[in-house]
Order: structure tokens, then sequence, then C-alpha cells
């Protein structure tokens, strides 16, 4: 009887440790490529400026709730700033001013700005005094996001009378905004030291005229406003030999705005003037362009009492 061969087997190959781990590698690099592109793919976070104007309409509304004074305590910043007339501490100047209860201050956002990070923006509009939103005058508010992710404002005070208020109703829809950078510089350290630099080399208005945005937004108190092609003739009013001193600087964690403040000086007919300066800044392709700027005078001081 013929015995039968036994059914072929093939030996397992005896691979190197190189060739062994080919397979594994393979995939685990195929796995890599695929969760990259649909991180690819997936949509960019959309950032508006939503956040802002509801805050500072929740502010005007708080105001109307339980008086001006109160609703300006409640959102300030701890490192929140005014002018009043001099530079001073926000919590500390209306902890000391009395609260009549008036409730006759109304304002309500006309533009805004934020940043790519979504945690430092603006918003500016007309302020009334009266039942009836007659605007008396130009707001601005620059707003930082909390830790607790509240927003509370570290500036507040705008340039005062301007002779074309903007013409919004308080609840509109839809608020004309700064479009949102492309992108930043990285980090807010690195964004602050550039527009520092930038504000120091200047240091007056006809130097830093030229970083002004192609739609940069410029008031001095009781012209009219500056937007885009008239902004440069803003900016050097009263003269282009106003001098700046930058005493602030914060910025976005992105890297992409910036709010800076300081003191200003100049010379109009033949009288020494004081006043301060603030602007945002914002990082384009370009470069960092100023997209606001305002000035705001300090009253004189009085004269010292007759003897």
């Amino acid at each position: 009887m013929r015995r039968r061969k036994p059914p072929f087997r093939r030996k397992p190959l005896d691979l190197p440790g190189w060739a062994a781990r080919v397979r594994p590698m393979r995939i685990f690099l195929m796995l890599s490529l695929l969760a990259l592109a649909g991180c690819a793919s997936a949509p960019a976070p959309t950032v508006t400026t939503a956040p802002v104007i509801a805050a500072e309409r929740a502010f005007a509304s708080r105001a109307g709730e339980v008086g001006w004074i109160p609703a300006f305590r409640e959102y300030t910043a701890p490192d929140g700033q005014i002018a009043a007339p001099v530079l001073a501490s926000a919590p500390q100047s209306l902890a000391e001013t009395p609260d009549d209860g008036a409730r006759n201050l109304f304002w309500w956002p006309a533009y805004a700005g934020i940043s790519r990070s979504g945690d430092l923006g603006f918003t500016t509009g007309p302020f009334s005094v009266d039942e009836a939103r007659t605007p008396r005058g130009q707001y601005f508010t620059v707003w930082r996001r909390q830790a607790d992710g509240s927003w509370k404002w570290i500036w507040d005070g705008g340039p005062g009378p301007v002779s074309d208020p903007p013409n919004i109703a308080p609840d509109a829809a839809d608020v004309p905004s700064l479009p949102v950078a492309s992108r930043g510089v990285g980090s807010a350290a690195d964004a602050a030291g550039q527009v520092q630099a930038i504000e120091n080399a200047a240091g007056s208005a006809g130097a830093i005229a030229p970083y002004l945005a192609s739609d940069a937004h410029v008031y001095r108190g009781g012209r009219p406003r500056g937007i885009g092609p008239t902004a440069a003739e803003n900016m050097a009013y009263p003269n282009s030999e106003v001098r700046y001193r930058l005493l602030r600087t914060e910025a976005s964690a992105a890297g992409d705005l910036a709010f800076t403040l300081g003191e200003a000086n100049w010379v109009r007919e033949g009288a020494a003037r004081e006043g301060y300066f603030m602007r945002v800044w914002q990082y384009r392709p370009e470069g960092w362009r100023i997209v606001y700027d305002q000035l705001i005078g300090r009253p004189p001081a009085p004269p010292p009492p007759a003897n």
C-alpha cells in the first residue's frame, strides 16, 4: 500500500527584528496620517465679536437696573483703569465715588473687535443721558475675559462728543465689527514686546501715523469720526507733533490683538496741553497696524486758592 505524503506546510520565516516590526509600523503610520487628515479637515473654531457685544449690553442694562456707579463697580476688572481725570485704578476710584442712584446713563455698541483667542476685545459707540437715547458722545471699552470665563473691562473712557455719532439702534442685530486676524505672533508676551517697540520708537503722532490700518477708526473729541481714508486727518489733530509716552500694554493669548495706553503732550494755541492716548493694534499680513486710536485731553489744574 502506497503511503500518502503529508500536506505541505510552509515553514515560518525567521525574519530579522527590523522586518518583524515593519507591519506594525506601517499600521501606526497609516493611522497617524488618517488622524492628521481628520484634524486638517476639521473646521477651525469660529470666533466672533458676540461675547464682547453681549458683555457691553449686559453692562449697560445693569446700569439701568441698579445705577451706573454700582454697574461700573461690578463690571470692572481688578486691574481696570479710568481717567478721572488723571489715570486711576477703576476699582479704587469707583469705591470712593458716592452712589447717587443715577440711572440716566445709556450706551450701546456701534463697532466691536475681538482677538483670535477670544480673550481680548473692545466696543465703541454712542452714549446718552436721556431716555430718548440722544447721542451725547462716544464711549470706548476694552474687555478681557477672566479666569472664570466672565468678561470684565480693563479700560473705560471715550473721546467724548463727536460731531457725527454713529446711527445705530441700541438693539441692532448686526453690529459692525473688525475682521478677526488671520493669525497672530504666537503669544501675548511676543505681541506686547513687538507693539511696545513700535510705540517707543515712534513717540509722536507723525511718526506713528504710517502704522494706521486702511480701515482704522480714529477719534478726536469734537471732530467727525475718522474712519478709513479720513483716519489720518484725525491722527494729525491737534498736530503731528503730539508726543506719546507708553504706560501700559495688554495683548491677547494668540498674539494678534494688543491694547496700549499712555500719556500725550502737545501745544495748542501757545499753551501746553496734556492728555492720554488709547490704541488697539491688530497683527496683519503686513505687520502690526492701528485699528483704533483716540486722544482725550486732561482738564487743566485748577488755579491755586486766593490768599
